[in-house]
């Protein structure tokens, strides 16, 4: 009976089992950041005492608390927008608000980005979060995409769906102010602290590890509705990779059945592959009667 309790409570608040791993790893994010900015105030507990130990920490510091804070926003809250972790309503919309600030974005401009853009305009031309496409047909390089979709060209598309009404105008004014109340908490604390060990992370985390990601996962590739026989995401298959990223190397399956939950998206990967392949004919009937 003691083990029955705790499970079904965890049933009770949690839409699926699972999900208590994304619960977990987000406060092991905000521990993360925590902890380092304990060391930065306590200088004589931790040694920081001076320009050089400061900047030294601060350059091993903040791609690893980048690292953690991509992955927690594009990886793990990816999920979230998809199929809310939580039963009640009130615990998604305030988890999320408290969820995002520490990967540098408000939760529904996030969501709006990934599910309203990404995913319904796969690789078309209104999918901006993808890398833009050059003169000659090639796609950008990956150095170039990173650098200039955040926060570029990110905050100039989202001027454009504010404008335009694709993304609503006083739900866009209340969220960002939520992010901004909670976001500018560290600027409070120490401002050259939240520079260090907050923005810098933040740019580490959308350039390098969301930036990247989001490039070896679409590069090359073309929406179905161009080429149904060519693939429109890149999967990557190691169980490591996708044991430690909530599964999303399975791309191609997340993005043909998002509404499957990431702990499943293996199990599917196996089913779809044992399958016959779909020929290209009809594949080109498909897309065009979607």
């Amino acid at each position: 009976m003691d083990t029955e309790e705790p499970r079904a409570a965890r049933s009770a608040l949690l839409s699926h089992p699972d999900d208590i791993h994304c619960v977990v790893y987000h406060l092991v994010t905000v521990a993360a950041y925590c902890l380092a900015f304990w060391l930065w105030l306590h200088p004589e507990a931790s040694g920081l005492q001076g320009f050089w130990p400061c900047a030294a920490f601060t350059l091993a510091a903040a791609p690893l608390l980048g690292w953690i804070g991509g992955i927690d926003v594009g990886v793990n809250f990816h999920n979230h927008t998809h199929r809310r972790i939580f039963t009640s309503p009130s615990w998604n919309r305030w988890f999320a608000r408290l969820w995002t600030p520490t990967g540098g974005w408000p939760a529904a401009y996030w969501r709006h980005l990934h599910v309203t853009v990404h995913h319904a305009h796969l690789l078309e031309p209104r999918d901006w979060t993808v890398p833009a496409t050059l003169a000659d047909g090639r796609f950008e390089s990956s150095l170039r995409y990173q650098l200039r979709h955040w926060p570029w060209r990110t905050c100039r598309h989202f001027y454009l769906e504010i404008r335009s009404g694709r993304f609503q105008r006083h739900r866009a004014a209340v969220e960002l102010a939520w992010f901004l109340a909670i976001w500018s908490i560290p600027f409070w604390i120490d401002p050259l602290m939240a520079v260090c060990l907050w923005v810098l992370p933040h740019w580490c985390a959308n350039c390098l590890t969301l930036g990247r990601g989001m490039y070896v996962q679409h590069a090359g590739c073309e929406g179905h509705r161009d080429n149904p026989a060519h693939p429109h995401s890149n999967n990557f298959v190691l169980p490591f990779y996708n044991r430690t990223m909530f599964n999303i190397g399975y791309h191609a399956e997340h993005h043909d059945h998002p509404e499957v939950h990431w702990s499943e998206l293996p199990d599917l990967h196996h089913r779809l592959a044992a399958k016959p392949p779909v020929p290209p004919s009809e594949a080109a009937a498909t897309a065009r009667s979607a």
